[in-house]
């Protein structure tokens, strides 16, 4: 069936190509002789209102919006009629939607290499750009979502689409947005009608907030995290009752944020200070971050980062002391970014020559432990603790001579009850006496116990650092690191006979991989819970399994059926083809991640004699040190030991 033809608002034929796109309100397709426009074609005979507004739009239209919109740029009508059928717009179709950036997955498969954070910070920083030439002109674009913001592959360039839902300003005049994604829309809006509503930038910056939070956090929603409070508390409700889940201000929102993330400590002050101001209910009167700031703060922000020193794919805030994707992508076993380089530009590692110069460093070898018992006969009681003794053994002496003699001589005299009361009082006077002097010997044996702590404290301090063993224990870790590089061959085979025998749920997986929660219908779960589930990390059908989404808020005995029933339903329509061999797609994935962990362990590998050398400085070093430390130790405790002996 041939297609209609039209002629554009100078009465020019345009011949319509093939449909790159469909939606519910028009479709998109090439037009024949001219790659840089695109034809958008309603499904329904618009109303004077909306044929209006396109008309005033192309008279709108100038270099700077065309650059980064596709801005109506011209009328189409049928050949024979006079009605608007459709508008051309700038061809954008080499952009991707900005979900496939941010999603890890997704970009994986989709972006080039060098599609790491730094390029998610650039590529939010145009966003910004454009949303803020859009306000410069007086325009709002009102229905801000992930899917109306495509992102260039290559440059990370920025094209706004579907800009004739936008809400635009002329001669006075609004033309307004009836549409909006109440996961984008700010608290105050929340619940309204459209039609009737006239937004302002306010509330468009809102929306590119939640934009940046996607980018700089791996597809998160700043609203979706884990309610520490009763009930569920779906995203919309969260936005209503402005619980940003990242705030510093958690006692009050009760919230907590996803896992597998990073979080507001990983930016700089300055970016985290905006997102937080993005979300504060103050946002509502005083206003939110505008563009025009989050284009000054990104741009601030991407000179502000270093590459991690192990992984060459990763950058980071340079003030953070460790790179914070690492320890993401082993607990989450993710591959967060593709493209794996040697983080130093190292291309020609001899791991014989390597291990040789590690080889050589020469170990401090093993010393024995050292012995101070010559001095021991120097060692003798302090004035004070002798007296001491002698007071405490005197006194014991004269009590029990005392006794003695008086007791004797009342039993010669038959004065038996006075023996008896004379013996009471002197046993107490000299219990008195006993105790005084007693009280010093356990100050002495106390002293004793603690010199007795602190040389057995520098005694193991002696083994962990001057000993052979920090030594030894580093250099059976670097052999170990020398081991795994030389298996790496072997390794790579090895992952590759485990996908080979396990060929079944490999094709079922990407086979699951190919449907997207986002785009997919499933009873009961609208996009606040699919939202929801890609902040834990679930985005398609490959990852619903019933523990992964039981771990979700929100998600009962109920939702969690509904998403096992789609998952099930899919299921049945998998064919295994066991023709079909590894997918080129896997087996990259496999030389990726063997790359990866060859850099890695050559970057190790590299600092190991340097490393072994300075154990080896520290060990030298601690041993003068500690020697004198460990004599002082023992003097000291010899000396409390014989003060306590002789007290």
């Amino acid at each position: 069936m041939p297609r209609p033809v039209f002629v554009d608002d100078k009465d020019r034929q345009v011949n319509l190509g093939p449909e790159l796109g469909r939606g519910g309100e028009a479709a998109v397709y090439g037009v024949d002789g001219d790659r840089s426009v695109v034809a958008k074609i309603y499904h329904q005979q618009l109303d004077a209102e909306k044929l209006q507004k396109l008309r005033r739009m192309v008279l709108l239209q100038n270099e700077r919006i065309l650059k980064l919109a596709a801005w109506p740029v011209g009328i189409l009508r049928s050949r024979n009629g006079n009605s608007l059928s459709g508008v051309l717009m700038r061809n954008v179709t080499g952009f991707k939607d900005i979900h496939l950036l941010y999603n890890p997955k997704s970009r994986v498969r989709e972006f080039p290499s060098k599609a790491n954070w730094n390029f998610l910070i650039h590529a939010g920083g145009n966003v910004a750009r454009a949303f803020a030439v859009i306000h410069e002109y007086g325009h709002v674009i009102g229905d801000v979502n992930q899917s109306n913001v495509r992102v260039s592959p290559e440059s990370a360039v920025v094209s706004l689409i579907d800009c004739d839902s936008f809400q635009i300003s002329s001669q006075g005049r609004y033309f307004l947005c009836g549409v909006g994604v109440p996961l984008y829309t700010p608290p105050e809006l929340q619940g309204l009608e459209f039609k009737n509503v006239i937004r302002t930038p306010n509330h468009d910056n809102f929306g590119l907030a939640v934009l940046l939070f996607h980018l700089l956090f791996m597809g998160r929603h700043p609203f979706a995290g884990r309610f520490l409070g009763r009930g569920d508390m779906p995203i919309e409700k969260a936005i209503g009752e402005f619980r940003f889940a990242f705030t510093p201000d958690s006692a009050r929102t009760q919230m907590q944020p996803p896992p597998n993330c990073i979080t507001l400590a990983h930016l700089s002050p300055a970016i985290a200070e905006l997102f937080v101001k993005a979300f504060a209910p103050s946002g509502v009167q005083n206003g939110r971050p505008s563009a025009t700031e989050w284009v000054t703060a990104l741009d601030s922000f991407s000179r502000q980062l270093k590459k991690c020193p192990n992984n060459g794919t990763h950058t980071f805030f340079q003030a953070l002391a460790a790179c914070p994707w690492c320890a993401i992508e082993v607990r989450a076993g993710i591959l967060l970014f593709v493209g794996y380089v040697s983080p130093d530009g190292t291309s020609h590692f001899k791991a014989e020559i390597i291990w040789a110069q590690i080889a050589s460093v020469q170990s401090p070898g093993a010393v024995p432990l050292p012995d101070f018992g010559h001095l021991a006969a120097d060692i003798t009681a302090t004035p004070e603790a002798r007296s001491s003794g002698w007071k405490r053994r005197g006194a014991v002496g004269i009590v029990v001579f005392v006794v003695v003699l008086v007791v004797g001589a009342c039993l010669a005299a038959s004065a038996f009850a006075v023996a008896f009361w004379t013996a009471i009082a002197a046993f107490a006077i000299g219990k008195s006496l006993i105790r005084k002097t007693s009280t010093v010997k356990s100050r002495f044996e106390n002293e004793a116990r603690a010199t007795e702590a602190r040389y057995t404290a520098a005694k193991e301090r002696w083994q962990r650092e001057a000993s052979d063993q920090p030594f030894k224990a580093k250099l059976a870790e670097l052999r170990k690191l020398a081991e795994e590089h030389q298996q790496l061959p072997n390794l790579r085979q090895q992952r590759l006979r485990d996908l080979e025998r396990d060929l079944y749920n490999v094709q079922l997986r990407h086979y699951l991989e190919k449907f997207n929660i986002a785009s997919a219908t499933i009873p009961h779960v609208k996009d606040s819970r699919k939202a929801m589930l890609s902040s834990f990390g679930i985005d398609d059908a490959a990852d619903v399994t019933p523990a992964a989404v039981e771990a979700v808020p929100g998600f009962g005995q109920f939702l969690t059926g509904k998403m096992m029933d789609w998952r099930r339903s899919l299921e049945t329509k998998f064919i295994f083809d066991p023709k079909r061999g590894l997918d080129p797609v896997d087996v990259k994935q496999i030389d990726q991640a063997v790359e990866k962990l060859r850099s890695e362990l050559e970057l190790r590998l590299s600092r190991g004699q340097p490393e072994l050398n300075e154990v080896r400085r520290r060990v030298l070093l601690a041993r003068a040190q500690l020697q004198d430390q460990m004599q002082k130790a023992w003097m000291e405790m010899a000396q409390a030991q014989a003060n306590a002996r002789a007290a």
